[in-house]
C-alpha cells in the first residue's frame, strides 16, 4: 500500500536531516554568493586571479598541473570570470533552495507539493557538488596540506575552510540529488 500525501502532511521527503541540510546548505549558499559579489565588486580581482593561480604549488606540480597549464593559465580572464559566476550563480542557487526546502516543512497551502520541486531538487545538487569541486581546487591549488596536529594551529582550524567546505558541499549533493529521486518518485 503506497502513501497518500494530502495538504496537511509533511512530504514524503521530509524531515529533519533534510531541515538541517536546509541550515547547512543556506550557509554555503550565502557564503558563495557573498564570494561571488566580493569578487565582482574588486576591481583587481583578475590581476589577483592570474597571480594567484600562476603562483600557486598546483600551477606546476600535482594532479592538476597540466589542466592549469593547458586550459586555465592560457585563458585566465575566461577562468577568473567562470569562477566568479560559478560562486554567484551555484551560491545564489544553494540559498534560495534552501528556502524550498524550509517552505515544505510546513502545511498546505504555503508548504503544498509543486511539480517544479524535482527540478529545484536537482538543480541544487548540481550546485552543491559544483561549490564541492571548486572548493577541492582551491584547495589543491594553495598546496592543500593534511589536516594535522601542531603546536601552530592551537589558536586556529587545523583544517582549512576549503577542506572543510568539501564533504559539506558534497553531503549537500547527495542530500538534494536523493530527494530529487523521492520526489520525482512522488510527482512521476
Amino acid at each position: 500500500m503506497s502513501p497518500v500525501l494530502t495538504a496537511t502532511r509533511l512530504p514524503r521527503s521530509g524531515n529533519a536531516a533534510l531541515a538541517a541540510g536546509a541550515l547547512i546548505q543556506a550557509a554555503l549558499g550565502l557564503d558563495f554568493v557573498f564570494a561571488g559579489l566580493n569578487k565582482t565588486v574588486n576591481p583587481n580581482y583578475l590581476e589577483q586571479f592570474s597571480g594567484f593561480v600562476q603562483n600557486s604549488p598546483a600551477a606546476t606540480n600535482g594532479p592538476l598541473a597540466p589542466i592549469l597549464q593547458t586550459l586555465v593559465l592560457p585563458n585566465l580572464e575566461l577562468a577568473a570570470t567562470v569562477a566568479r559566476l560559478t560562486e554567484l550563480v551555484a551560491g545564489a542557487v544553494l540559498l534560495l533552495t534552501a528556502f524550498e526546502v524550509v517552505r515544505r516543512r510546513f502545511a498546505a497551502p504555503f508548504g503544498a507539493q509543486h511539480g517544479y520541486e524535482p527540478l529545484v531538487a536537482l538543480a541544487s545538487s548540481l550546485a552543491a557538488f559544483a561549490v564541492g569541486t571548486m572548493s577541492l581546487a582551491i584547495y589543491v591549488l594553495e598546496g592543500g596540506r593534511l589536516p594535522s596536529v601542531n603546536a601552530n594551529f592551537s589558536l586556529s582550524s587545523p583544517i582549512a575552510i576549503e577542506l572543510l567546505i568539501v564533504p559539506f558541499a558534497l553531503g549537500i549533493a547527495w542530500l538534494e540529488f536523493a530527494r530529487y529521486r523521492a520526489l520525482r518518485g512522488v510527482m512521476g
